[in-house]
């Protein structure tokens, strides 16, 4: 059988490219590169199924699902995108499970979740679900270099961290490597193998430092992978870092931003103490998991798409459906839009009295035309919240 690895194609984090190296290092061969966003479009040029490990960060947009009937999955790794207010607070929250959405995952189950929040999330739907960990813990270790063992390297961290940083480490005798994981492939034409030397290069730096300092997660967790010590800094209270770190937070040497910035952590950077060994057992299942996956995949190999789909709805039937549930989510955004534009127009007809009733001054007029908007922004806010709170 052919296989495929999933690409966000327009990612401003490294991290999502080196989620598809991982896939790609535990699969036999990659034939095929599947962009994330189009992965109900996607169509082998021969018409045959290709097995695609379904590893990484899903649903951006929420309209890209289920996946084509070609690709035989395994859903494994993943993490839901849903626990932010812009993501879960727009109109179409968790109503892409509903029907299709749910029932494709039904089929391939049970889910291997990367973190808490996704898995709570598949259990509050019941979907059958674990904590799979995440794909980034089975990389392989890359070349040892010339200067093995000579730097720490700092990754990611913001001015204050940064500047703390050097502080602790004044005279330690190492060379400090600043790196950043940010990088602009919106409008990048790069090649896989291009993208995968970029991660090599990231990896194979990571690979022979002294030790690692890090706000990342996919700096983390293949830093733990590479046995590279690693000293993460997290603050856990806010609610992006709180879901995506949980499950891994008793793995790692780490402390908060404010700890780091006091100094009050236990942790020797000159000499520091080898990772701790818990993510093992995880990396080891989720490694078996592949395997028995690609197995699977070779025993059925010439079979049919039609024979391997464990679904019975059509093409048509899932268009119908993604129609349908663009339609309910349209009319309520636009109902919602429509509330909040008739308040914007109140707020602008107070401001035409103010101003002439008052005089007001053109700073002044524009300083208060800012606050009523402002205004009517949060309450918006706060509306959508307490709909979130309501579920």
């Amino acid at each position: 059988m052919k296989y495929g690895v999933i690409l966000h194609k327009e990612t401003s984090n490294l991290g999502d490219d080196i989620q598809t190296y991982a896939a790609a290092k535990l699969l036999p061969h990659v034939d095929y590169v599947i962009d994330r966003e189009k992965i109900d479009t996607f169509r082998t040029e021969d018409g045959k199924p290709v097995g695609v490990i379904m590893s990484g960060w899903w649903f951006w947009q929420k309209w890209n699902w289920p996946p084509a009937d070609c690709i035989v999955p395994l859903l494994t790794s993943m993490h839901m995108n849903n626990y932010s207010i812009y993501d879960r607070g727009t109109p179409v929250g968790d109503k892409w499970l509903r029907g299709l959405g749910g029932d494709y995952m039904k089929e391939y189950g049970p889910v291997g979740a990367r973190d808490q929040s996704s898995l709570e999330f598949f259990q509050e739907h019941n979907i059958p679900a674990f904590f799979s960990s995440c794909i980034t813990t089975t990389i392989p270790k890359q070349k040892e270099t010339e200067n093995k063992g000579k730097y720490i390297c700092l990754v990611d961290l913001n001015a204050k961290l940064k500047k703390k940083a050097y502080e602790i480490l004044d005279g330690c005798g190492y060379e400090i490597i600043e790196v950043s994981h940010d990088c602009h492939y919106r409008y990048s034409q790069k090649t896989l193998e291009e993208r995968f030397a970029e991660v090599e290069k990231y990896l194979t730096l990571y690979q022979n430092a002294h030790c690692v300092i890090t706000r990342r997660l996919h700096v983390t967790l293949p830093c733990l992978a590479l046995e590279v010590p690693v000293f993460s800094i997290v603050n856990f209270k806010t609610e992006g870092n709180k879901t995506r770190w949980y499950p891994y937070r008793k793995w790692l040497h780490c402390t908060s931003n404010a700890k780091f910035l006091k100094g009050k952590f236990d942790y020797d950077f000159i000499n520091p103490p080898e990772n701790k060994p818990d993510y093992k057992q995880y990396r080891e299942a989720l490694i078996a998991q592949v395997n028995d996956f690609i197995k699977e995949c070779e025993k059925n190999s010439d079979m049919s798409v039609e024979k391997l789909k464990k679904t019975t709805y059509s093409q048509q039937d899932v268009l119908e459906w993604q129609n349908a549930l663009m339609k309910e989510t349209l009319e309520e955004w636009m109902f919602e839009s429509r509330e909040m534009m008739f308040k914007y127009k109140d707020s602008l007809d107070r401001l035409k009295y103010l101003e002439k009733e008052g005089g007001m001054s053109l700073g002044a007029i524009l300083k208060k035309r800012f606050e009523l908007w402002w205004q009517t922004f949060w309450k918006r806010i706060r509306n959508v919240v307490k709909k979130i709170c309501k579920k």
